[in-house]
């Protein structure tokens, strides 16, 4: 696509475009424009989807959450469409990625997350848009996923020509199993139904990503929400059983972190007790073990070497072993995060 045949649908005076990321479906290019720079997008998703994307931006802006502006077109379109592909100019916002391993700045990614989810509750569905619903679907998923592992587990026990992934593979997926059993067990004695009732009445957005890397700190220290690509409904333990794996990948499994990283949430969107065990089923649940299984046996990353393959498993096992007993400690120290 000529990027100018895009642009010119924009009363903006365009002095260089610069492409940062070129995924096939997806592309990102820097504008630099007389009045400044910003971000164009070219987004895989229907119009539907598309359109509540751009509503809930503007929802969440209302509500106090910093992310970038949609920019409208001269004929006052939030978007453009070309050849059955759609993009969105966004302004640039410049300011530095927060570090997980500065308490301050970890404060932040917390309880800027926490505020992103309360932004967030009570959004309407316009009509002719099209949210992503995941909510009430984990038991689904939970057992989806553990019937997949079971499936792996039986076929490569039964091959002939075992490689080390499959030999790693097969010396943890049993454990991996009881993680998946356990992880189900607490999420049906928790009060993960009713919650998804109420969310189900009030609507509550999950970023997916709420990571590092899409998120900026500002010069004034604000933190700055980007990428809303992959908002969906859902309980908010979404996000934050996936940033708690992200921060723990850099090390392995802390209590005294997790208490310290959920009480900069629940300063600014309190759970009670009997919410905090959906995040421990959630976080039982080995999602990172099976997303890498996934990626090898689904050949989902047909770039990535063997090598490269087997790293990830292992560096995964590691995580996800180190967290059982502190989950299973996290459950007498939920008080501590309530105070």
């Amino acid at each position: 696509m000529n990027i100018a045949k895009v642009m010119v649908n924009y009363s903006l005076n365009v002095k260089n475009v610069s492409l940062l990321s070129d995924k096939g479906r997806k592309a990102v290019w820097l504008i630099n424009a007389a009045s400044g720079d910003f971000i164009l997008k070219k987004i895989p998703m229907s119009e539907g989807r598309l359109k509540f994307m751009i509503h809930s931006i503007s929802f969440l802006t209302s509500n106090g959450v910093m992310t970038p502006s949609v920019m409208r077109t001269t004929n006052g379109r939030e978007f453009v469409a070309k050849n059955g592909e759609y993009y969105v100019l966004f302004e640039k916002v410049y300011g530095k990625k927060p570090k997980y391993n500065q308490k301050k700045e970890l404060a932040k990614i917390m309880s800027g997350l926490g505020q992103f989810h309360k932004a967030s509750t009570g959004i309407e569905i316009p009509k002719n848009t099209e949210p992503s619903f995941l909510l009430g679907t984990w038991k689904d998923e939970f057992q989806r996923r553990y019937k997949q592992l079971e499936i792996w587990r039986k076929e490569r026990i039964l091959a002939s020509n075992k490689n080390k992934f499959d030999e790693q593979f097969l010396l943890h997926v049993d454990s991996f199993l009881s993680q998946c059993n356990e992880a189900i067990s607490i999420l049906d004695a928790s009060c993960y139904e009713p919650w998804v009732g109420n969310t189900q009445r009030n609507k509550t957005l999950c970023h997916q990503d709420f990571a590092a890397g899409n998120l900026a700190l500002d010069k004034k220290g604000k933190l700055h929400v980007f990428d809303m690509d992959s908002l969906t409904i859902d309980l908010p333990i979404r996000d934050i059983r996936k940033i708690l794996n992200k921060v723990m990948k850099k090390q392995s499994w802390d209590l005294t972190l997790m208490i310290e990283m959920l009480s900069y949430y629940q300063k600014t969107n309190p759970f009670s007790k009997e919410q905090y065990f959906v995040l421990i089923a959630d976080c039982l649940f080995p999602h990172l073990f099976y997303g890498q299984v996934k990626k090898y046996y689904g050949n989902t990353e047909r770039e990535w070497t063997e090598k490269k393959h087997l790293q990830r498993l292992k560096g995964m096992i590691a995580i996800e072993l180190s967290k059982e007993k502190v989950l299973q400690a996290f459950k007498g120290e939920i008080d501590k995060v309530l105070k």
